[in-house]
């Protein structure tokens, strides 16, 4: 298995964006929304694992939407599109590759997470000087 860049993983922009939200650089904010996310995407990729084990399509729909909304929102593009291609099965009725598409998403989530995890080990003077402000406060 060829080893990603963690931009091929996390756009980072989207949590450079979300730090500098009220107009100055906030690292805590971020990392309290990172750690909300790993919360949540262990949460939801149980109830995926749940699903597949019930045959739950409703709870593979719910779930994988859920997923897919939370993964956008800090930039984990290939996340939420995997999410996205089990929500559309799950809509449609047709989950017969269901384990293979939680199996996808698990492991997607696995590099998602060790990119995350490497960025909240970042001191945080490294985290704010990378960030790109939003507007200039004095054009």
């Amino acid at each position: 298995m060829a080893l990603l860049a963690a931009a091929d993983v996390l756009d980072a922009s989207v949590l450079d964006a979300l730090r500098q939200l009220r107009g100055k650089a906030q690292p805590e904010f971020v990392d309290h929304i990172i750690a909300l996310f790993m919360e949540t995407a262990l949460t939801l990729i149980a109830e995926l694992k749940n699903g597949l084990a019930k045959r739950d399509i409703a709870l593979l729909h719910r779930a994988s939407h859920a997923l897919k909304a939370c993964s956008a929102s800090i930039g984990a593009a290939s996340l939420s599109a995997r999410c996205k291609e089990l929500e559309s099965a799950a809509r449609a009725g047709s989950v017969a590759d269901a384990s293979a598409h939680v199996s996808a998403i698990a492991g997607e989530y696995a590099r998602v997470e060790a990119v995350l995890i490497r960025r909240l080990a970042e001191p945080r003077a490294a985290q704010t000087e990378t960030a790109t402000p939003l507007y200039d406060a004095n054009p």
